[in-house]
């Protein structure tokens, strides 16, 4: 049975690709949506279509979001992959408070376009709250976006430290299998 789980917590496990948005030349301030292509993302967006990157803590007098570069994005951020994953993890920060009318964070995880799991919860702010989520999946689940909405009034998400495994594209498996019949084999 396929399944798709999402928690948040104070830690969340550590996959193949990261991004933490420290890389050395990697861009700040307001950024391109597909910056991070090399990396499988195919777009990483900001509800109001401004995406930045700063260390926004520091800027802001510290509000708790960890050290170096974060992701910004008002009214949400909006992650989009090449290929199918079964594991992501990132911090996410959001000051929309618990859930209710004007309340609370959605974390929502999408497959071609339909929405396969999502967890509606308090994010952590200003050093409070549990910060990491963590999706896992299970047999044979897969997913290709991530959304991350703040319902507060003002929905600022931050997000850092991203991490994921990518199901090998079928002409990646193809090639492999390719090169494994291609070794020269021992004789007897």
């Amino acid at each position: 049975m396929a399944d798709i789980t999402i928690t948040q917590g104070t830690t969340a496990g550590s996959y193949a690709t990261t991004l933490n948005f420290d890389e050395i030349g990697g861009p700040t301030g307001v950024v391109s949506t597909d910056a991070w292509a090399s990396l499988g993302i195919s777009e990483l967006q900001a509800g109001d279509g401004v995406p930045q990157v700063g260390d926004f803590d520091t800027l802001n007098g510290g509000w708790g979001l960890g050290d170096g570069n974060v992701f910004f994005g008002n009214f949400g951020v909006f992650i989009t992959f090449d290929s199918d994953l079964t594991e992501f993890s990132t911090q996410v920060w959001d000051p929309s408070g618990p859930p209710g009318i004007f309340g609370g964070l959605n974390f929502i995880v999408f497959n071609d376009g339909v929405e396969v799991g999502n967890h509606f919860t308090t994010p952590a702010w200003g050093g409070l709250g549990d910060e990491w989520f963590d999706v896992t999946t299970s047999g044979g689940m897969v997913f290709d976006e991530v959304r991350i909405l703040g319902f507060g009034f003002l929905p600022q998400t931050h997000v850092d430290n991203l991490s994921w495994n990518a199901v090998p594209s079928p002409s990646a498996l193809a090639l492999l299998g390719f090169g494994a019949m291609t070794l020269p084999r021992r004789r007897r």
